[in-house]
């Protein structure tokens, strides 16, 4: 690509993020459309529709017809809110809060400081305690990232010895909602900011879903402060690669105060409990490079991609040994750990 074609890459993120918005991919579900009634359908300009889809047409998102319509390529149907692997509201969090603050990337690179605390005033999660629908489409959006991983976690490991699962951090319960769903026997407790943990209750009462109801329910936590204890195991997916490596051992060392409680308050326990930590790991590739970046623009100072080494270190400073690591094809590895011996 020449260099015109990459200074012009934001105005595609931006583009793909309007057409997410106005939900053009469900649109588009039943066959062709005109720019015209896609205009009428999301109460827009038909100019700035017609341009919007030729423009995300360059990069193979959405097709123009001899007839003036356009329909979906293969690239554009995870747009879809109703696709097994939407990707829609990751495309709305890239192309507007992400965006905004990588906007400031010049800050970053010549101070070291997150670009996220000169735009927003401090941490991209306070921001979101104070813009809702901010903090509606970030949880949609890491619902859309973890569908894939909790499917190969429900098929590929073995949950025949849990009967609870805590998930840290783990947003409006996707994780769990694909965990429970193939394990019947399993109860599972997800721990998350007080907004989220709301919004999460009542999405979970809005599908009806009585057996999931029963065995799934959100609790308020600050992952600094307290956990829930009772768990057989503890998950942390994309949580530690947001915060800096003495934050990370802090988070850790709250896990563990709740592992130790279970271990203490509990009879007969079929296994000690264990902690599963969820999230990339470093490679030399060209997403470590990326990851590395955004983490320095977006997360808490300080913030840096984990080598298995770096993982190492954290999970012995908090209190833990490592037992395994093992990858999934999400590019994720699911570090296993328990409590260390004294």
């Amino acid at each position: 690509m020449s260099l015109l074609q990459l200074a012009g890459m934001g105005w595609i993120s931006r583009s793909l993020s309007v057409a997410a918005r106005l939900g053009i991919a469900d649109h588009l579900a039943d066959g062709p459309k005109s720019p015209t009634e896609l205009a009428q359908l999301t109460d827009s300009d038909p100019d700035g529709v017609l341009y919007l889809l030729r423009v995300l047409g360059i990069v193979g998102v959405f097709k123009e017809n001899e007839d003036g319509t356009f329909e979906h390529t293969e690239t554009s149907q995870p747009l879809r809110d109703d696709h097994p692997q939407s990707m829609r509201y990751w495309c709305v969090l890239g192309g507007e809060m992400y965006y905004d603050v990588w906007r400031d990337l010049l800050t970053t690179v010549k101070t070291g400081k997150p670009a996220s605390q000169s735009e927003y005033g401090g941490s991209i999660y306070a921001y979101m305690d104070q813009d809702t629908d901010a903090g509606e489409i970030y949880d949609k959006a890491m619902a859309d990232i973890t569908r894939p991983a909790a499917a190969e976690l429900a098929r590929d490991f073995d949950f025949s010895w849990i009967r609870k699962v805590v998930d840290i951090g783990g947003g409006t319960g996707h994780l769990l909602k694909g965990i429970l769903g193939a394990h019947p026997d399993v109860e599972g407790v997800v721990a998350d900011r007080a907004d989220v943990a709301e919004r999460g209750t009542k999405e979970l009462a809005a599908t009806g879903n009585e057996d999931l109801i029963r065995r799934l329910t959100f609790v308020e936590s600050d992952f600094f402060a307290e956990v829930p204890a009772g768990g057989d195991a503890y998950f942390l997916k994309n949580v530690l690669h947001n915060w800096s490596p003495d934050s990370s051992v802090k988070i850790l060392e709250t896990v563990r105060k709740a592992m130790v409680r279970t271990v203490e308050d509990s009879e007969g326990l079929a296994a000690e409990p264990v902690l599963f930590v969820i999230e990339p790991l470093l490679g030399h590739d060209n997403a470590s490079a990326i990851r590395s970046l955004f983490q320095m623009v977006v997360c808490e100072e300080g913030t840096r991609i984990r080598s298995e080494p770096d993982m190492r270190k954290q999970a012995e400073g908090a209190g833990f040994e490592i037992r395994s690591i093992k990858h999934l094809s999400t590019e994720h590895s699911v570090v296993e750990m328990i409590l260390a011996r004294d």
